[in-house]
C-alpha cells in the first residue's frame, strides 16, 4: 500500500479503491490520517479491533446510536452497531450519536462524475422530489483535492428473505419506479445488485433461527418472523461509482457509454464488449436480472412476469422496454393477481442472479440480430447437443 509521505494518504482514488481490509492489515492508515479532520467535522469513525475484523464505534461513545436516526425506521434501544469496512467506505458517528457511512469519492477530476451525480441528485428540486431513492447525502466534506459524502447508515435490503410473493412485489415496483427517475433525469446506474440497495431501516433484526447449544442442529422458525411490513419499507439505491449521466434533453437510445472492464457478472452482455453501448437499456438488463435472482419462484409461476423479465434481458438492447414502460407493464400485470396469493407466506430469498429462461428462437434471433456471429454459432450448437442428449437418451460418460 503505497501512500503519499506529505498526506499519508494513497496517491490516487484508485489506489484507495485497491485497498482491501481483509487482506491489508493497514487499511486503516489513511483512515487514521484524516480521524482530526472528521472529529472537527463532528464524527468519530469506528474502529477494528484487530486488523482484518468487524468495525465498531469508539469505547468513548455510548452502547447504542441515537434513536432519532435520520428518519430510518428500525429498534436501536438495545442495538450494538457493527460495519465490515470497505476501502472507500467506513461507518461514524456524529455529534448527535447517529450512525452515518463515509465514502471517499474523488481526488481531483478522478471520480469527479459520481460527486457530480451525487450533487445532482442532493440539489434541488431532485432532492425533495418523492420519486428519488436514493440515500440522501447529509454532508459532502472536502480535505485538499479530496472529497467525500456523509450519508446515513442503513441496512442492507437483503438482510431477511421476502416473507411473501407481495413484499417481493413491492421491492420490484419500487426498484423500477426508482430507477425510471433516474433514467428520466438521464443518470445510468450501471452497477445495479442487491449490494447497492438499502432500505430505510437501522435498528435490530428480528432472528429467522434458532438453536439451544452449539452443538445442536439450527432450526428455522416458522413461519417466519415479519419485518418489512412492520414499518413502511422504501428501497434506496447507492453508490454510483460506475454511473454516467447525460444531458436532460437527450433522448435514451441516443446516449451512449464507452465500454468499461469491470463489474457484476450479471451485468449486460454488451457491457463486455469492445464497442459504446446503451447505458439505460443495461440498466434495465440488470435490475430484470436481480429481479429474477429474488423472485425466481414467484416468476416462474407467474408467466406475465416471467415474460417482462424474458423482454428486460433479451441480448438485444433495442428490443428491452424502458424503465418506465416495464414499470407499466409491471404494475398492469400485478393487478392481475389475486391478493391471497400475494399474502400466502412463502419466503423468496436471494440466492445468485440467474438467467432469466427463454426459448431458443428467441435467443438465436436476438444474438443473430445484433452480429453475434460466434455466440450464435456455439448456442446453436451447445443447444443441438443437448437435444440429441435428451432424444437419444444419452448419458454422459462416467469418467473414473
Amino acid at each position: 500500500m503505497l501512500l503519499d509521505e506529505r498526506t499519508s494518504l494513497p496517491a490516487s482514488l484508485r489506489a484507495w479503491r485497491d485497498i482491501t481490509p481483509i487482506d491489508e492489515p493497514r487499511w486503516q492508515q489513511p483512515w487514521e490520517a484524516l480521524s482530526s479532520f472528521f472529529v472537527a467535522a463532528g464524527y468519530q469513525r469506528f474502529r477494528a479491533h484487530s486488523s482484518h475484523s468487524m468495525t465498531y464505534p469508539d469505547e468513548s461513545l455510548p452502547p447504542y446510536p441515537a434513536l432519532d436516526s435520520f428518519g430510518l425506521y428500525g429498534d436501536r434501544s438495545e442495538l450494538k452497531s457493527r460495519f465490515f469496512p470497505f476501502s472507500q467506505v467506513v461507518a461514524a458517528r456524529d455529534r448527535e450519536n447517529r450512525d452515518v457511512v463515509i465514502k471517499v469519492v474523488s481526488k481531483g477530476d478522478e471520480g469527479r462524475r459520481e460527486l457530480e451525480i451525487l450533487q445532482l441528485l442532493n440539489s434541488e428540486p431532485l432532492r425533495s422530489d418523492p420519486a428519488n431513492a436514493t440515500v440522501p447525502v447529509l454532508e459532502f466534506l472536502e480535505f485538499h483535492d479530496w472529497h467525500f459524502v456523509v450519508m446515513p447508515f442503513c441496512d442492507q435490503c437483503d438482510e431477511l428473505p421476502f416473507l411473501n410473493v407481495s413484499e417481493g412485489f413491492d421491492f420490484a415496483d419500487q426498484i423500477l419506479a426508482g430507477l425510471t427517475f433516474l433514467h428520466e433525469n438521464r443518470i445510468a446506474h450501471l452497477d445495479i445488485s442487491c449490494d447497492n440497495i438499502l432500505i430505510n431501516h437501522h435498528g435490530t433484526v428480528p432472528q429467522t433461527k434458532t438453536w439451544t447449544t452449539p452443538s445442536e442442529p439450527i432450526y428455522k422458525i416458522w413461519p417466519p418472523p415479519e419485518w418489512r411490513s412492520t414499518f413502511p419499507a422504501r428501497y434506496l439505491f447507492m453508490d454510483f461509482g460506475y454511473s454516467q449521466y447525460f444531458e436532460k434533453d437527450m433522448s435514451l437510445d441516443k446516449c451512449r457509454a464507452e465500454p468499461f472492464p469491470q463489474g457484476r457478472k450479471h451485468r449486460a452482455p454488451e457491457m463486455r464488449r469492445a464497442t459504446n453501448y446503451n447505458p439505460f437499456a443495461a440498466d434495465v438488463y440488470a435490475t430484470a436480472r436481480t429481479l429474477y435472482g429474488w423472485l425466481k419462484d414467484a416468476a416462474d409461476e407467474t408467466p406475465s412476469l416471467l415474460i417482462l423479465l424474458r423482454d428486460m434481458t433479451s441480448q438485444n438492447p433495442s428490443r428491452r422496454p424502458t424503465a418506465k414502460m416495464a414499470l407499466e407493464r409491471f404494475r398492469a400485470l400485478r393487478s392481475t393477481i389475486p391478493d391471497e396469493k400475494l399474502l400466502e407466506v412463502h419466503e423468496l430469498e436471494l440466492i445468485n442472479y440467474s438467467l432469466v429462461p427463454r426459448s431458443f428462437i428467441v435467443m438465436f434471433r436476438d444474438l443473430i440480430e445484433t452480429r453475434q456471429w460466434t455466440n450464435a454459432y456455439r448456442f446453436t450448437w451447445i443447444s443441438f447437443k443437448m437435444w440429441i442428449t435428451k432424444t437419444l437418451r444419452v448419458k454422459p460418460a462416467v469418467q473414473l
